[in-house]
């Protein structure tokens, strides 16, 4: 991992509200494959450390989702977005301490801070393929990966990590999904999130909050790549897989008939509602 994997990047191209990557990061389905991208980012010891370390995590794991997702599509979408991912970054600068291996991190660290990068733009594809009506032309997916190294580009970090083309990238995501990635304190504690039901607690969460359970749960372990679910035997039975594609057909199917704007305020309005469900203390979950 500290060897750089190309010199050999995409060239600077426009980032924007109508860019590929600014049209995916818009759409509301991202929350579908957020809930495993952010799982894959806790499985590594360092960003699992620092959420419990430096945040309420136990309390609210949620929390992290809906106040870090509006400032990372600013800083792809808005006009001022290169300072906004540069201000991003800097949030991050007294984030460090000791993992569970006793090993020191700092949420700076290219590596630590090149795997979460990794699994947003995993996500913002899945995204697409999978929850969208149409998938991305080679073309398109060609011109999305150039868009992320872009993005990658705008928080100032080194360009070592970056591979060349989106299939380099991808087997290399793949390859430390397969080999690297740990089932961490916080990994642990997130899952066990999606499989608990905590109790009702206003009028509406019978209609908005029951469901609100099953859903994450079928997103979060359905869109997790099967390698991560087989290493650390994450339930997951073929009425699962069955129930998983009717979903992702279902909301392929009718999104492209919902108006972006207003799904998006349900959006954030059912993240915070499972945030202030599941703020609980630790021992509140099963184990």
């Amino acid at each position: 991992m500290d060897q750089p994997l190309t010199v050999s990047v995409p060239a600077p191209v426009p980032l924007g509200p109508k860019s590929i990557l600014g049209r995916i990061v818009t759409d509301p389905r991202i929350t579908f494959t957020g809930f495993s991208a952010g799982l894959l980012q806790l499985m590594h010891p360092a960003v699992s450390a620092a959420v419990i370390e430096h945040g309420e995590f136990f309390k609210d794991p949620f929390d992290r989702v809906y106040r870090s997702v509006p400032r990372i599509v600013a800083s792809i979408t808005a006009p001022d977005g290169a300072e906004r991912a540069r201000q991003v970054r800097d949030y991050h600068r007294d984030i460090k301490g000791v993992d569970t291996h006793g090993n020191r991190y700092h949420a700076l660290d290219p590596e630590v801070y090149w795997w979460t990068h990794m699994c947003f733009v995993w996500g913002f594809l899945q995204a697409t393929e999978v929850f969208g009506h149409r998938r991305l032309t080679e073309a398109e997916r060609t011109q999305f990966y150039a868009e992320t190294v872009e993005w990658w580009r705008r928080y100032g970090m080194p360009m070592r990590l970056v591979p060349a083309d989106l299939e380099t990238f991808l087997a290399d995501f793949d390859r430390r999904c397969a080999e690297e990635v740990e089932w961490t304190p916080a990994a642990e504690f997130a899952i066990n999130v999606s499989t608990f039901r905590a109790p009702l607690r206003a009028p509406f969460d019978l209609v908005f909050g029951a469901p609100v359970t099953p859903v994450v749960r079928l997103a979060m372990h359905g869109t997790l790549p099967p390698v991560v679910r087989h290493r650390f035997a994450i339930r997951w039975t073929p009425a699962d897989a069955v129930a998983y594609a009717a979903f992702a057909r279902a909301v392929a199917h009718t999104s492209r008939f919902v108006p972006t704007t207003p799904t998006q305020h349900v959006q954030t309005f059912l993240l915070r509602r499972i945030g202030a469900r599941m703020r609980l203390s630790s021992d509140a979950i099963p184990a």
